[in-house]
């Protein structure tokens, strides 16, 4: 047992950092990408929806940035995995391994990338003073919370994008709109009432507003909210587990 989980691990860290290194090879900044795209982002959507932004919200582009960090490390990890199995399909025919190291490599190197993005976004932060360390539980829930949500609902599209191809196309078309059904470019106290349900049932609310409140002080979700998506959370990474692991003996077939 104690050899199968090393053999995993040595695994998975050799494909997350052979993950890591080729995303950033042969170009011009390197790993400053990992703060240029979340930047451009920032000024271009802070420009135009602060014209539509009716309550204003205090350090509006930090906040801005930090929830694009956030949602940018669970779409490209979502987009990347979903499609994985299947392009990664020769090497699936060719060699016996444990299927599960595929998508947690590529999760676990973009997870390496935030980390890198929120500790650059510490300086900017504690400059203008709106960093607080009281707030720092919020750091280590929104971070679970993510990663956790992350695994699960990644290996569930990718095990169901084997058997299904509509799966990817589906979830990038979801993913536009799942942007804007989140607190990230707004307040979640702009949302009426009668529309919080469909906050409530999405788990990268109280993510998003978890780390928002880490890093510029910002409201964090109450206790519903948070129980709500929790709840969420735990299911969805619960059956994403159990169907990757039944799907998976049959990937060898399916691709």
């Amino acid at each position: 047992m104690k050899t199968n989980f090393k053999h995993f691990f040595n695994l998975l860290w050799g494909m997350t950092d052979k993950e890591f290194r080729v995303r950033y090879k042969n170009t011009l900044f390197g790993f400053l990408w990992i703060v240029i795209n979340p930047l451009l982002q920032m000024f271009v959507i802070g420009f135009i929806f602060r014209f539509f932004i009716k309550d204003p919200i205090p350090n509006y582009y930090l906040y801005l940035l930090t929830g694009l960090l956030v949602w940018n490390f669970f779409s490209l990890s979502i987009s990347k995995t979903t499609p994985l199995i299947v392009n990664e399909r020769t090497l699936i025919k060719k060699a016996k391994f444990p299927k599960e190291v595929l998508p947690l490599s590529v999760i676990l190197s973009n997870f390496i990338h935030l980390l890198i993005a929120f500790a650059l976004l510490i300086i900017p932060v504690v400059y203008i003073g709106a960093f607080n360390i009281s707030n720092i539980l919020s750091l280590f829930e929104g971070l679970i919370l993510l990663i956790t949500f992350t695994i699960g609902f990644g290996m569930l599209t990718a095990a169901l994008d084997v058997r299904f191809r509509d799966i990817n196309f589906f979830v990038q078309a979801m993913l536009i709109i799942w942007f804007y059904a989140t607190p990230i470019v707004y307040s979640i106290n702009v949302v009426p009432y009668r529309l919080m349900w469909i906050w409530r049932i999405n788990p990268m609310t109280s993510i998003t507003q978890l780390l928002q409140n880490f890093f510029i002080s910002a409201p964090g979700p109450g206790i519903g909210m948070l129980i709500s998506n929790i709840s969420i959370i735990f299911v969805i990474s619960i059956v994403g587990i159990i169907v990757f692991k039944s799907e998976s003996k049959n990937f060898d077939d399916w691709v």
